[in-house]
């Protein structure tokens, strides 16, 4: 396997997802943390803090029609905290005059933000704060984060809402520890400051980590329907991730408030068309509206179809929030491969899916399965991670070879989540999807 250069995934990184990586340093030891409970053969990359000049450069390649991302873990890069970095304000200062009118998106657990910087982080805007809070008081910090500086975060936020700067947050819950009512003091905390929304992750865990925290397979409904039952409480968005869908109606989970959508939108209403054309999905509905200027939405509500013209310009955000489930090219391939299957000589298809994404895939292509014999859909199994984690892009060619052994006739080609692979088409273990080509002598194609 060919070694990469620390340039080469760190520019690659750079131009694939517009994340512009700092720093590998923390300074937290969070419980939670996904990278001390990695297995040894996880491939991950850890930089430390990284020359400035290299940073300099690598934006240079960030594509400024699209938000930059500062401190979020989305690739194999061991992502840090970025107010630990010593010429923090140095690359965002060089970075707006770079790009005057980028969206810069940081992520920040705001223990070693400087209240007094904070004037200094308004006049950059566009920029967003991504607070991840996860408790409601210092001793929940402590205990949670292993947080040197705990109460910093608590005058962070109040000053935030005094200046009316814009921050979202987020936690990892651990309910099945601390129990509900650390959550919704948590929520209540934020209601006072209101944040544009709050993201609530449920926490996955390898068998790599300590039992003693490992939450149970019922835990994500408990989660989920706590939720549900409270959200309605607060004046701003409250969101589980993941979310586990069923179907591929473009359903609003919640709006933003004062946001162009809120007017006249309202969470549970369905969009079934944008500008006259078909919706095929959220994320098919989300663009669609999102790079419209004033477009005109059909959609239903309480089984009435109404019809309005949502004020906003291109590119501007609607406001919407709805949950993440294929685009319309991804969907329409998926629905593409599992017809042509039917005309399969000499062969199957076999379509892989992760527990997570199972019930969402099956809705699509069930139809296809009905008396059609070259088509199989799997549910795969996280046997490498093991214990909580459910979700396609932590799944590896062994998890992948297991599910796929069970299969007795001869298999023709193999449709798997291109999630599951970096750029380079590695999946964690830094092992290739030509592995299964290899192994099962089929076509391999990423969606």
């Amino acid at each position: 396997m060919k070694k990469r250069s620390k340039e080469e995934i760190l520019y690659k990184t750079v131009k694939e997802d517009n994340i512009l990586p700092i720093t590998s340093i923390c300074k937290l030891n969070c419980i939670f943390c996904s990278h001390k409970n990695n297995p040894p053969q996880v491939e991950t990359y850890s930089f430390g803090h990284l020359d400035k000049a290299l940073i300099k450069n690598m934006i240079e390649f960030l594509n400024p029609e699209k938000p930059v991302f500062i401190g979020e873990s989305a690739s194999k890069i061991i992502e840090g905290e970025p107010f630990v970095y010593p010429e923090i304000y140095q690359i965002l200062e060089y970075l707006r005059q770079r790009w005057p009118e980028i969206e810069i998106k940081i992520t920040t657990s705001a223990s070693f933000l400087e209240l007094e910087r904070l004037e200094y982080l308004k006049n950059l805007e566009p920029l967003e704060l991504n607070i991840s809070l996860n408790g409601p008081a210092p001793e929940e910090r402590v205990f949670l984060m292993n947080d040197s500086r705990p109460n910093n975060v608590f005058k962070i936020i109040p000053e935030l809402k005094r200046m009316e700067f814009n921050f979202s947050a987020s936690i990892v819950s651990m309910h099945h520890l601390k129990g509900f009512d650390y959550l919704k003091r948590s929520f209540d905390f934020l209601e006072k400051y209101q944040p544009r929304t709050l993201r609530v992750f449920m926490a996955g865990f390898s068998n790599y980590a300590d039992s003693e925290i490992i939450s149970a397979t019922d835990d994500y409904q408990q989660l989920n329907q706590f939720i549900n039952s409270i959200k309605n409480e607060y004046s701003y968005p409250i969101l589980v991730e993941p979310q586990l869908l069923n179907d591929f109606k473009a359903e609003i989970n919640d709006i933003i408030k004062d946001s162009p959508a809120k007017v006249d939108l309202q969470p549970g209403d369905i969009i079934k068309k944008i500008n006259q054309n078909t919706v095929e999905s959220r994320v098919d509905a989300f663009y669609q509206i999102k790079t419209a200027s004033n477009p005109e939405i059909i959609f239903k509500r309480d089984q009435k179809t109404k019809k309005i013209i949502l004020k906003k310009k291109k590119n501007e955000d609607s406001g919407l929030i709805m949950s993440y489930d294929l685009s319309r090219k991804e969907k329409k391939s998926l629905e593409a491969y599992a017809a042509e299957s039917s005309k399969n000589q000499n062969g199957i298809t076999v379509i892989l899916a992760s527990e997570a994404g199972y019930n969402l895939i099956f809705s699509l292509i069930k139809k296809y399965l009905i008396d059609n014999k070259n088509l199989k859909l799997l549910k795969v199994k996280n046997c490498f991670f093991g214990a909580s984690i459910i979700a396609a892009g932590l799944l590896t060619n062994s998890d992948l070879i297991s599910s796929l052994n069970l299969i007795e006739e001869k298999i023709k080609k193999i449709i798997l989540p291109e999630i599951i692979y970096d750029y380079y088409g590695n999946d964690l273990l830094g092992n290739h999807y030509s592995q299964l080509e290899e192994k099962f002598r089929a076509e391999v194609v990423l969606i």
